[in-house]
């Protein structure tokens, strides 16, 4: 992308899509930063939680190996002048985003926090770890991002495009993935897991989210979140890069079996009661899986003394709402915890249940 007598030229290709001109082009994100905008017209909400779930995905990924999205489309509302090499943009003009307003809200937070620890690193005076954080600022910003831009949609035309890509495509659902992916490793083990607990809990096998009326306890999407906590103390979604804490497979499968049983022991009789306790909120399971790691990892403590230790939360824990455990996330208002799923809140919940397990420390 070049700027030449005010105009942003875009090289790519412009082709015909059901009568409309479209403009195919790979941009560099710091570029595509300036010159896009959102029309709340046109756009939903933005929903905060999935914006941190891209902007973890995406600092997770830059940690171990590459990522790649999906093509970003545009609307440029006809600022957009064809020519030979792709298309020209005016200057002070911007292209309306239509798709892809998450991953690139997801984006923009990962540069934000990385900039943040670029601060940290400075003050602290620590080279090594300023330049792989200048790295990897420098390679989001020089991101290639693929987009298509429509050159002639009028405002309906937009709208109309954005309720058809948001409710006619359909993305497989975590649940449906979790029961069919064989190339995640996780999802694997999560599967042989819960075959060996199909006769103690109900597992949820099919919704990636459990609604408060849900009878089962847990499911396959959680399940592999609490041992993505459990091996690795990962709270994000996914992973690339599968390191089961030095474990083989048989021995996560083992362990990671063990874990769960060990809610049988610690949670109240009626656990999947969501209205009346907390054992049966995702935050909470994967919190618990967060616990047992920091007590192998920074207790020195075998998985299996570990989960030895958690059994007393039977006795410091209510798992009642309102139980002080959870006074970071509890709602006076609702009476109930709130936001339980944040990954600072599941951090501050499986801190709390380490401190109990502290007061008497045995080992």
């Amino acid at each position: 992308m070049t700027y030449q007598e005010m105009k942003v030229t875009i090289p790519g290709k412009c082709l015909q899509s059901f009568g409309k001109k479209i403009l195919i082009s790979q941009i560099k994100f710091s570029t595509l930063q300036a010159i896009f905008e959102i029309d709340q017209e046109v756009q939903r909400k933005l929903d905060v939680k999935r914006k941190f779930e891209i902007r973890d995905f995406i600092i997770q990924s830059l940690e171990e190996i590459d990522f790649y999205f999906s093509p970003f489309i545009f609307s440029s509302r006809g600022n957009i002048v064809e020519t030979d090499g792709g298309g020209e943009l005016s200057d002070g003009c911007k292209v309306y985003i239509l798709d892809g307003q998450h991953r690139t809200a997801g984006l923009i937070a990962a540069v934000t926090h990385l900039q943040g620890l670029q601060e940290t690193a400075e003050l602290m005076d620590n080279k090594m770890e300023l330049k792989k954080i200048q790295a990897q600022i420098y390679k989001l910003k020089t991101y290639p991002i693929s987009v298509q831009i429509y050159l002639d949609l009028d405002k309906q035309e937009e709208q109309q495009l954005f309720s058809d890509l948001n409710t006619k495509r359909k993305e497989p659902h975590l649940g449906l993935v979790m029961q069919y992916d064989q190339r995640d490793h996780y999802a694997d083990i999560t599967r042989q897991i819960a075959s060996r607990l199909e006769s103690k809990m109900e597992i949820e096998d099919k919704l990636s989210r459990i609604s408060m009326s849900n009878s089962a306890l847990t499911s396959l999407t959680i399940m592999r979140r609490c041992l993505l906590a459990l091996f690795e103390g990962n709270l994000t979604v996914s992973t690339k890069r599968v390191k089961l804490g030095g474990l083989t497979d048989e021995e996560a499968v083992e362990i990671g079996t063990a874990f769960f049983e060990t809610w049988l022991t610690i949670f109240p009789r009626n656990p999947a009661n969501r209205k009346k306790f907390t054992s049966g909120y995702s935050g909470i399971q994967i919190a618990l899986g967060l616990t047992a790691f920091l007590l192998h990892k920074h207790h020195k403590l075998s998985y299996e003394e570990a989960l030895k230790q958690m059994e007393k939360l039977k006795t410091y824990c209510t798992w009642k709402h309102d139980d002080s455990h959870y006074t970071h996330i509890y709602d006076e208002q609702k009476k109930r915890i709130n936001n339980h799923s944040r990954t600072t809140s599941m951090q501050k919940t499986a801190l709390a249940f380490s401190d109990s397990l502290e007061t008497e420390r045995t080992w």
